[in-house]
């Protein structure tokens, strides 16, 4: 699924509040914390985008579908209204194997890797 769907998804599902989706969420972002691709300084500015990443990644995953990432132009993700750090979060995903693709960036279509969709499928139902 297109990157822009998953985050518009993702908006979506944590303004329902939902408690599930908020703590896999909440999972996710404390994982990616920890392997240092979101920086944990500065939390009270870029916690929203941290928590908007992490949540299109359970989304990906309750989809069972890919992340597809079709620019990297920064100019496009701005006007699509999403913050251009996307791509350097997502870089250092496919480094550290969090997802997984075919090249050293993110590009193109990205899977899960193993250590997010061990937690995610014995987390909380």
């Amino acid at each position: 699924m297109n990157l822009f769907s998953l985050l518009s998804k993702a908006e979506d599902r944590l303004q329902d509040n939902d408690p599930v989706y908020n703590d896999k969420s909440d999972l996710v972002m404390a994982i990616l914390r920890s392997k240092g691709i979101l920086p944990y300084n500065r939390c009270s500015l870029n916690g929203g985008l941290h928590k908007l990443v992490s949540g299109a990644l359970v989304a990906a995953h309750e989809a069972d579908t890919t992340i597809d990432i079709s620019t990297r132009r920064a100019a496009s993700i701005h006007e699509a209204g999403y913050s251009t750090k996307l791509i350097p979060y997502l870089d250092k995903m496919v480094k550290d194997n969090v997802l997984v693709g075919q090249g050293k960036k993110a590009q193109g279509k990205m899977a899960l890797g193993a250590l997010l969709t061990t937690y995610l499928d014995h987390s909380l139902a």
